[in-house]
Protein backbone atom coordinates (compact mmCIF):
# COMPACT_ATOMS: atom_id res chain seq x y z
CA UNK A 1 0.00 0.00 0.00
CA UNK A 2 1.27 3.48 -1.21
CA UNK A 3 0.22 6.54 0.96
CA UNK A 4 -0.45 10.18 -0.21
CA UNK A 5 1.57 12.81 0.95
CA UNK A 6 -1.35 14.19 2.81
CA UNK A 7 -1.94 11.03 4.72
CA UNK A 8 2.08 10.34 5.64
CA UNK A 9 1.72 13.73 7.11
CA UNK A 10 -1.47 13.11 9.12
CA UNK A 11 0.34 10.13 9.97
CA UNK A 12 3.20 12.81 11.29
CA UNK A 13 1.54 15.26 12.89
CA UNK A 14 -0.56 12.75 15.13
CA UNK A 15 3.00 11.06 16.14
CA UNK A 16 4.01 14.39 16.81
CA UNK A 17 0.82 15.16 19.08
CA UNK A 18 0.55 11.86 20.70
CA UNK A 19 4.05 12.73 22.00
CA UNK A 20 3.95 16.11 23.05
CA UNK A 21 1.28 14.94 25.54
CA UNK A 22 3.75 12.55 27.00
CA UNK A 23 6.45 14.92 27.38
CA UNK A 24 8.49 13.88 24.26
CA UNK A 25 9.62 16.49 21.88
CA UNK A 26 8.96 14.85 18.21
CA UNK A 27 10.18 16.76 14.98
CA UNK A 28 9.78 15.60 11.58
CA UNK A 29 12.78 15.78 9.05
CA UNK A 30 13.62 14.22 5.91
CA UNK A 31 12.01 14.61 1.86
CA UNK A 32 8.63 15.18 4.21
CA UNK A 33 9.47 18.34 6.41
CA UNK A 34 10.66 20.08 3.57
CA UNK A 35 7.92 19.87 1.51
CA UNK A 36 6.09 20.61 4.61
CA UNK A 37 8.08 23.86 4.76
CA UNK A 38 8.09 24.81 1.31
CA UNK A 39 4.05 25.64 0.56
CA UNK A 40 4.67 27.45 -2.64
CA UNK A 41 7.71 25.71 -4.13
CA UNK A 42 6.11 21.90 -3.91
CA UNK A 43 2.80 22.82 -5.66
CA UNK A 44 4.89 23.15 -8.77
CA UNK A 45 5.44 20.21 -11.20
CA UNK A 46 9.33 20.49 -11.02
CA UNK A 47 8.98 19.30 -7.02
CA UNK A 48 6.84 16.76 -7.16
CA UNK A 49 8.36 13.12 -5.80
CA UNK A 50 7.31 10.13 -4.05
CA UNK A 51 7.51 10.17 0.00
CA UNK A 52 7.95 6.95 1.67
CA UNK A 53 8.91 7.01 4.83
CA UNK A 54 9.05 9.53 8.08
CA UNK A 55 11.73 10.42 9.46
CA UNK A 56 12.25 11.57 12.84
CA UNK A 57 13.93 13.67 15.76
CA UNK A 58 13.27 13.24 19.41
CA UNK A 59 14.77 14.77 22.76
CA UNK A 60 16.53 11.86 24.52
CA UNK A 61 14.67 12.17 27.69
CA UNK A 62 11.31 11.77 25.71
CA UNK A 63 13.03 8.85 23.56
CA UNK A 64 11.71 6.52 26.72
CA UNK A 65 8.00 7.34 25.84
CA UNK A 66 8.24 6.23 21.75
CA UNK A 67 7.39 3.18 21.65
CA UNK A 68 4.18 3.82 24.18
CA UNK A 69 3.33 6.74 21.76
CA UNK A 70 3.97 4.53 18.06
CA UNK A 71 2.32 1.48 19.20
CA UNK A 72 -1.12 3.35 20.90
CA UNK A 73 -1.22 4.51 17.18
CA UNK A 74 -1.04 1.34 15.43
CA UNK A 75 2.53 1.12 14.66
CA UNK A 76 4.85 -1.96 15.76
CA UNK A 77 8.24 -0.97 17.23
CA UNK A 78 11.51 -3.06 15.66
CA UNK A 79 12.72 -4.88 18.82
CA UNK A 80 15.64 -5.92 17.73
CA UNK A 81 17.25 -2.78 16.13
CA UNK A 82 15.74 -0.78 19.15
CA UNK A 83 17.62 -2.77 21.54
CA UNK A 84 20.70 -2.48 19.92
CA UNK A 85 20.42 0.93 18.69
CA UNK A 86 17.96 2.57 20.82
CA UNK A 87 20.22 4.82 22.64
CA UNK A 88 20.51 7.11 19.25
CA UNK A 89 17.84 5.49 16.96
CA UNK A 90 14.83 3.83 16.64
CA UNK A 91 12.43 2.16 14.17
CA UNK A 92 8.98 1.59 13.77
CA UNK A 93 6.26 0.33 11.11
CA UNK A 94 2.72 0.79 10.03
CA UNK A 95 0.23 -1.02 7.74
CA UNK A 96 -1.22 -4.35 7.32
CA UNK A 97 2.19 -5.46 5.70
CA UNK A 98 4.54 -3.04 8.12
CA UNK A 99 5.45 -1.00 4.56
CA UNK A 100 5.83 2.26 6.16
CA UNK A 101 8.70 2.70 8.06
CA UNK A 102 9.35 5.26 10.60
CA UNK A 103 12.89 6.40 11.68
CA UNK A 104 13.66 8.47 14.78
CA UNK A 105 16.75 10.10 15.56
CA UNK A 106 17.23 10.37 19.40
CA UNK A 107 19.51 13.69 20.06
CA UNK A 108 21.91 13.33 17.56
CA UNK A 109 21.90 12.97 13.38
CA UNK A 110 25.29 11.44 12.50
CA UNK A 111 25.58 10.44 8.93
CA UNK A 112 28.23 12.18 6.82
CA UNK A 113 28.98 14.55 9.77
CA UNK A 114 27.20 14.91 13.44
CA UNK A 115 24.60 17.45 14.05
CA UNK A 116 23.44 17.68 17.61
CA UNK A 117 19.65 19.00 17.48
CA UNK A 118 19.02 18.55 21.09
CA UNK A 119 18.73 21.97 22.23
CA UNK A 120 16.76 22.70 18.22
CA UNK A 121 13.48 21.32 18.83
CA UNK A 122 12.05 23.28 21.04
CA UNK A 123 12.91 26.32 18.53
CA UNK A 124 9.74 25.11 15.70
CA UNK A 125 6.77 23.24 15.70
CA UNK A 126 5.90 19.66 13.52
CA UNK A 127 9.66 19.82 11.93
CA UNK A 128 13.29 20.91 12.78
CA UNK A 129 14.14 24.21 12.41
CA UNK A 130 14.72 25.43 8.34
CA UNK A 131 18.55 25.54 9.11
CA UNK A 132 18.49 22.40 10.60
CA UNK A 133 16.67 20.71 8.19
CA UNK A 134 18.96 22.38 5.37
CA UNK A 135 22.36 20.94 7.07
CA UNK A 136 20.52 17.57 6.92
CA UNK A 137 20.82 17.38 3.36
CA UNK A 138 24.24 19.49 2.93
CA UNK A 139 26.38 17.10 5.32
CA UNK A 140 25.54 14.41 2.71
CA UNK A 141 28.97 14.05 0.87
CA UNK A 142 28.00 12.72 -2.12
CA UNK A 143 24.09 14.20 -2.45
CA UNK A 144 21.61 12.41 -5.21
CA UNK A 145 19.12 14.26 -7.24
CA UNK A 146 16.21 14.00 -4.63
CA UNK A 147 18.39 15.80 -2.04
CA UNK A 148 19.49 18.34 -4.57
CA UNK A 149 15.78 18.44 -5.39
CA UNK A 150 14.59 18.97 -1.70
CA UNK A 151 17.47 21.76 -0.89
CA UNK A 152 16.10 23.89 -4.15
CA UNK A 153 12.14 23.43 -2.82
CA UNK A 154 13.52 24.43 0.45
CA UNK A 155 15.43 27.62 -0.83
CA UNK A 156 12.71 28.34 -3.04
CA UNK A 157 10.11 29.60 0.12
CA UNK A 158 12.93 30.43 2.41
CA UNK A 159 15.98 33.24 1.96
CA UNK A 160 17.44 32.68 5.47
CA UNK A 161 18.00 36.32 6.17
CA UNK A 162 18.39 37.58 2.39
CA UNK A 163 15.04 39.18 2.35
CA UNK A 164 13.23 37.51 5.39
CA UNK A 165 14.67 39.16 8.84
CA UNK A 166 13.30 36.44 10.53
CA UNK A 167 15.62 33.86 9.25
CA UNK A 168 18.39 35.64 10.35
CA UNK A 169 18.94 33.19 12.83
CA UNK A 170 18.76 30.14 11.01
CA UNK A 171 21.83 31.93 9.33
CA UNK A 172 23.80 32.58 11.59
CA UNK A 173 23.73 29.10 13.35
CA UNK A 174 24.75 27.69 9.90
CA UNK A 175 27.19 30.16 10.03
CA UNK A 176 28.57 29.15 13.57
CA UNK A 177 28.80 25.85 13.10
CA UNK A 178 30.95 25.74 9.71
CA UNK A 179 33.71 28.77 11.17
CA UNK A 180 34.02 25.98 14.11
CA UNK A 181 34.49 22.55 12.11
CA UNK A 182 36.08 22.72 8.66
CA UNK A 183 34.86 19.56 7.70
CA UNK A 184 31.05 20.71 8.00
CA UNK A 185 32.75 24.13 6.35
CA UNK A 186 33.78 21.80 3.53
CA UNK A 187 31.29 19.48 2.39
CA UNK A 188 28.92 22.54 3.01
CA UNK A 189 30.48 24.86 0.55
CA UNK A 190 30.99 21.84 -2.32
CA UNK A 191 27.64 20.82 -1.94
CA UNK A 192 26.10 24.98 -2.51
CA UNK A 193 28.26 25.24 -5.44
CA UNK A 194 26.70 21.65 -6.67
CA UNK A 195 23.13 22.63 -6.41
CA UNK A 196 23.73 26.01 -7.45
CA UNK A 197 25.25 24.45 -11.01
CA UNK A 198 21.77 22.33 -10.93
CA UNK A 199 18.89 24.82 -10.24
CA UNK A 200 18.18 25.39 -13.61
CA UNK A 201 17.44 21.55 -14.27
CA UNK A 202 14.10 21.96 -11.61
CA UNK A 203 13.22 25.68 -12.01
CA UNK A 204 12.82 27.67 -15.42
CA UNK A 205 11.08 30.91 -14.88
CA UNK A 206 13.75 33.51 -14.90
CA UNK A 207 13.02 35.10 -11.99
CA UNK A 208 12.90 32.51 -9.70
CA UNK A 209 16.12 31.15 -11.03
CA UNK A 210 17.86 34.36 -10.52
CA UNK A 211 15.84 34.47 -6.67
CA UNK A 212 17.23 31.06 -5.43
CA UNK A 213 20.35 31.50 -6.74
CA UNK A 214 20.59 34.74 -5.13
CA UNK A 215 19.86 32.79 -2.16
CA UNK A 216 22.33 30.34 -2.23
CA UNK A 217 25.21 32.62 -2.75
CA UNK A 218 23.79 34.76 0.22
CA UNK A 219 24.17 31.67 2.24
CA UNK A 220 27.64 30.82 0.54
CA UNK A 221 29.17 34.32 1.10
CA UNK A 222 28.26 34.47 4.77
CA UNK A 223 30.18 31.26 5.26
CA UNK A 224 32.84 32.47 3.46
CA UNK A 225 33.19 35.63 5.45
CA UNK A 226 32.45 34.65 8.76
CA UNK A 227 36.22 34.41 10.63
CA UNK A 228 37.04 31.23 11.54
CA UNK A 229 38.39 30.03 15.04
CA UNK A 230 41.68 28.06 15.81
CA UNK A 231 40.35 24.64 15.50
CA UNK A 232 39.33 25.26 12.02
CA UNK A 233 42.66 27.33 10.84
CA UNK A 234 44.19 24.11 12.56
CA UNK A 235 42.61 21.95 10.72
CA UNK A 236 42.29 24.05 7.46
CA UNK A 237 45.90 23.55 7.35
CA UNK A 238 45.66 19.35 6.91
CA UNK A 239 43.14 20.47 4.10
CA UNK A 240 41.88 17.45 1.85
CA UNK A 241 44.71 15.46 2.82
CA UNK A 242 43.05 13.63 5.33
CA UNK A 243 39.17 12.15 5.29
CA UNK A 244 36.94 15.16 6.82
CA UNK A 245 33.70 12.96 6.53
CA UNK A 246 32.15 9.32 7.58
CA UNK A 247 30.65 7.07 5.49
CA UNK A 248 27.01 6.58 7.03
CA UNK A 249 26.01 2.78 6.97
CA UNK A 250 22.68 1.83 4.90
CA UNK A 251 19.98 0.85 7.75
CA UNK A 252 18.42 -2.71 6.24
CA UNK A 253 15.20 -4.30 7.52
Amino acid sequence: MSYSVEELLNLAIELIKEAEQRGATLRLLGGLAFYFNSPTARKLPAFQRQYKDLDFAVNPKGARYLTEVFKKLGWKDDQYFNALHGATRMLFYFGENQELQADIFIGVFEQCHKLNFEKRLSLSSTTLPISDLLLTKLQIHQLNRKDILDVIMLLYDHDFGRVTPIEKDDLDYIVELTSNDWGWYTTISDNLNIIESMISEFVEDTNDLKRIQSNIKWIYNAIQGAPKSIKWKLRNIIGRRIRWYDEPEEIKR
